[in-house]
């Protein structure tokens, strides 16, 4: 990619920017779209993968958080196409579509739309703490049995590999720290 940025006017760099950005929010409307479809028609499974996720990891090439990210939003949006344009339009984010689908109804799905949440996803999250409380404590509590002691584990003269241990007192220093030459030993 050839950089344009450098050269720009900080006047120019602002506005190309913006122009950036507003494109950034249309392309990731567009991946969306196309996603949700992808997804409907499980056109994952002839190109050898079992699923969307693993489709978007493997052949996409995206992380597991994007990968999740997007699926999430874009079955969000082809249940509530009216996210499709807050995203192109700057008034959703992939952050808080993934938090407020699994809220959505067709009448919270309106409200969303007359007010749009926050940009930041504390106040998402906030919003949706307000809305959807979830009781502070377990509602059924249940006795578990007394669980007993795991045995402790045999100490042996060797590790994994063959070579002797070195003796507690060569491992720990007096203020239980471990001491760097006899990490080294340990280690060789």
């Amino acid at each position: 990619m050839k950089r344009i940025a450098p050269s720009l006017t900080d006047q120019a760099l602002d506005r190309s920017l913006k122009t950036a950005i507003t494109n950034e929010d249309t392309t990731t409307a567009v991946v969306l779209d196309h996603m949700a479809e992808y997804d409907a028609r499980k056109l994952y499974r002839p190109a050898g993968y079992s699923s969307m996720f693993t489709y978007c990891v493997g052949q996409l090439h995206r992380s597991e958080v994007a990968a999740y990210k997007r699926i999430r939003a874009a079955r969000a949006a082809r249940r509530f196409p009216a996210i499709f344009d807050a995203i192109a339009e700057g008034r959703l984010h992939l952050s808080a579509v993934v938090l407020l689908a699994p809220h959505l109804t067709e009448g919270t799905a309106r409200s969303c739309w007359r007010r749009p949440p926050t940009r930041r996803t504390k106040q998402v999250e906030q919003l949706l703490a307000d809305r959807f409380p979830r009781p502070d404590m377990p509602t059924h509590v249940l006795p578990v049995g007394q669980a007993s002691p795991a045995p402790a584990p045999e100490l042996t003269s060797e590790v994994s590999w063959g070579e002797p241990t070195p003796p507690p007192s060569e491992v720990l220093g007096t203020d239980l720290e471990v001491s760097s030459g006899a990490a080294c030993r340990a280690a060789s």
